[in-house]
């Protein structure tokens, strides 16, 4: 969806939901990262399989980050403008365009 919003007039917008999907999505990359980093922790097997299982044990960890990421960098606020960090709601842009005055 193309949404440009506010001072910069920018469509790169990074939404409460994107930013959960994308705090998990990193947290469990860091898990499989950190798992192919160690494979001599379990002889025999590569780094794939190592990374692989890492995964399975960092889900719990990384399923707590995204809550807090967006309670601490978007606070009561629906979206992010990554082009100049202006923080709004969505429902209020809209009633105000519907209401304007």
């Amino acid at each position: 969806m193309n949404r440009q919003r506010l001072i910069c007039d920018s469509s790169a917008v990074l939404t409460r939901d994107a930013a959960k999907g994308l705090t998990l999505l990193i947290g469990l990359l860091n898990g499989a990262i950190e798992g192919a980093q160690s494979p001599h922790e379990r002889f025999g097997q590569s780094a794939l399989p190592c990374g692989l299982t890492a995964v399975v044990h960092a889900y719990p960890a990384a399923r707590k980050e995204p809550d807090e990421v967006v309670r601490f960098h978007l606070a009561d606020f629906d979206s992010l403008c990554l082009r100049c960090g202006a923080l709004f709601n969505e429902a209020a842009e809209i009633k105000e365009r519907l209401n304007p005055g």
